[in-house]
């Protein structure tokens, strides 16, 4: 398994290979990551975690363009991404019908920008890719690379980004009603996000 910092020759690797499942830094703790048009990648994080499928997984974009491409984002829910986006929220949307379903359960897709520099560089440079914690479902999310790398997941390489902050994930919110919905209690306390409506 590849272990490096950089982030050029990771991109590669999810070019080149479908299937392949890599592991990266984000503001909170260490994602699974493949490319969201690589259906064999995003199956694999599914048999890796262990994880229920009806579930679907956050995809990273690299900012509120690309986003675009994966869900419809209407005025309101412009303006509350805006506000928090590079940011832990996470916003669920209408997915566009081209998307996975996989990565859009009930026509949905969770979207985040994540302010971590080397998952902003890996999506400027590879696209939007899967970001669920990486580890088997129901245990511990992995803040290093050697956390990573304890779990023996079936992976293909980790981005090194060395430590990541950890504590609690990103805020989960559906934005598919209004006003929004609270799925998942996370770094943005709910009461900011509704503030800021």
């Amino acid at each position: 398994m590849l272990i490096t910092k950089d982030v050029s020759k990771i991109v590669p690797l999810l070019a080149a290979r479908s299937g392949t499942v890599i592991a990266y830094p984000t503001e909170t703790f260490y994602g699974l990551g493949s490319a969201i048009t690589d259906h064999e990648g995003i199956e694999r994080i599914i048999r890796i975690k262990g994880r229920d499928a009806a579930k679907g997984m956050i995809v990273l974009a690299v900012d509120l363009a690309s986003a675009r491409e994966i869900a419809e984002i209407g005025g309101s829910q412009e303006s509350l991404i805006k506000h928090f986006w590079p940011g832990p929220l996470s916003a669920v949307l209408p997915a566009r019908p081209e998307i996975h379903s996989l990565l859009a359960p009930q026509g949905k897709v969770a979207l985040r920008v994540s302010p971590h520099p080397m998952a902003l560089a890996l999506t400027r440079i590879a696209g939007p890719i899967t970001s669920t914690s990486a580890n088997p479902s129901g245990m511990q999310p992995a803040r290093t690379p050697r956390e990573v790398a304890a779990w023996n997941l079936d992976i293909d390489a980790i981005l090194d980004g060395g430590e990541t902050p950890g504590g609690m994930p990103s805020t989960l919110v559906d934005l598919t009603v209004w006003p929004p919905k609270l799925l998942r209690e996370g770094v943005i306390p709910f009461s900011s996000i509704l503030k800021d409506l």
